[in-house]
């Protein structure tokens, strides 16, 4: 996710390795993409040579739509590779992703990821189980049930988490996370995700600042496309500046940023208050100034360049596009990033209170450890209840020193005081 380290490819006979540079620098390009078009042809077994553990097995995507290659890491293998290896991704159990049944995300030995979602992208098509949406969701209401299908806001945090989007290492600061970069790593991200055999990036478009280059013109040409062949969108956009009226919804559409090639989203009131209610807390932080990153499921866009907004979901970044579930998180992850520090933001996608992991996991540390940190910030009773079994969890599963702490009940300034371990040099 953040260094491209060396990889091996095995070649009937012989091994060859290819640095870091080779792999990324414009002059090799060409020869770099000659490597994995064989590599793909021939299934050479490939292996990533960070300092991680295992096998660390790579494979070769093809992509398309723009006659390239790339290397995705093998099914449940990201725990294996190191920290800061652009590979890495941490057991699903340390995340939200644990709150599903296990086969509502699958990810196959080519690289690709199969997901089972609660909505549908085609017109007249039941979600992937072939159970209506409101049963399934009836189902999945139980207490410390597994989850039997995703939700739009799952897919957004899938989506983000697979692009790696969620992550921060010092690395990063040398170059601002833009919109286009932003809006490149979705739709590759997508491309890799399929649901009832159809491929994300399919119905999926995004932001981009660039109006007439190549991502409003495959913007473009995917409304074109799902106007003609009756198909739903997926669109990811930040909501515009906030002002009152956009806030009541009474225009009707949704402002959104950035919106070359987008059809306009349209949205019927009641939708609007159902959004309104679940995400209150997100839109006060957008009342606030915060940016805020909505995905929308729209129905088959009209020949008027219209598409009406089915479902919606929207979830709080920080200036650099970390997802963020509280202000005081956002001290936090500004404190991590202003100190050079490497984390990782586990993302909630659909699990209930049940499911334990912490708000932030700490990645540099010299013993090569997962460090958990927990924010708390409110004091209902509810809440002290619950977070008293979490400091009993952190306390037994890695020791009173083990994790780190902010009570900003106890302590609003608790953010400065309470030192964080050294990192690794």
């Amino acid at each position: 996710m953040t260094k491209h380290y060396p990889v091996i490819i095995y070649k009937r006979d012989e091994k060859k390795v290819y640095s870091s540079d080779f792999q990324t620098q414009a002059t090799y390009a060409d020869g770099w993409k000659a490597i994995l078009s064989s590599a793909h042809r021939y299934e050479y077994p490939i292996t990533c040579a960070c300092p991680g553990n295992h096998s660390r097995s790579l494979s070769v995507r093809y992509i398309t739509d723009g006659d390239s290659y790339y290397l995705a890491r093998y099914p449940k293998s990201g725990e294996q590779h190191a920290f800061d290896c652009r590979y890495y991704s941490p057991d699903p159990n340390k995340t939200g992703l644990s709150g599903y049944h296990s086969d509502v995300v699958e990810e196959k030995s080519n690289g690709d990821i199969s997901v089972k979602l609660n909505l549908s992208l085609r017109i007249n098509e039941l979600p992937d189980s072939g159970e209506p949406v409101a049963v399934r969701q009836a189902n999945s209401d139980a207490k410390y049930a597994t989850k039997p299908a995703m939700t739009l806001l799952g897919l957004l945090n899938l989506i983000w988490t697979e692009a790696g989007l969620n992550v921060w290492s010092p690395n990063f600061a040398k170059k601002k996370r833009t919109v286009s970069f932003i809006h490149s790593r979705l739709v590759r991200t997508a491309s890799r995700i399929t649901t009832n055999h159809m491929r994300l990036n399919e119905a999926l478009v995004v932001s981009t600042p660039e109006s007439g280059g190549r991502q409003e013109e495959a913007n473009i040409a995917k409304v074109k496309s799902a106007t003609r062949n009756k198909r739903r969108l997926l669109i990811i956009a930040p909501l515009a500046s906030y002002n009152e009226e956009r806030a009541s919804g009474v225009k009707g559409f949704l402002a959104v940023k950035y919106p070359n090639g987008l059809p306009l989203i349209t949205y019927d009131q009641a939708l609007w208050s159902a959004v309104s209610k679940r995400y209150s807390r997100q839109l006060s932080a957008w009342g606030k100034g915060q940016t805020i990153v909505a995905i929308v499921q729209a129905d088959q866009p009209s020949n008027e360049n219209k598409a009406k907004a089915l479902n919606i979901a929207i979830m709080v970044v920080s200036s650099e596009w970390i997802p963020v579930d509280s202000s005081y998180e956002s001290i936090v992850e500004k404190k991590l990033r202003d100190e050079g520090r490497h984390f990782y933001k586990p993302l909630r996608f659909d699990s209930e209170n049940e499911v334990v992991f912490p708000d932030f996991w700490l990645l540099d540390l010299p013993d090569n450890r997962e460090f958990p940190m927990e924010v708390f910030g409110m004091d209902s009773s509810e809440y002290i209840e619950r977070k008293h079994e979490k400091v009993e969890h952190y306390n037994s599963v890695y020791g009173a020193k083990g994790w780190w702490m902010w009570d900003v009940t106890i302590d609003r300034n608790g953010v400065e005081t309470a030192p964080l371990p050294a990192p690794k040099h």
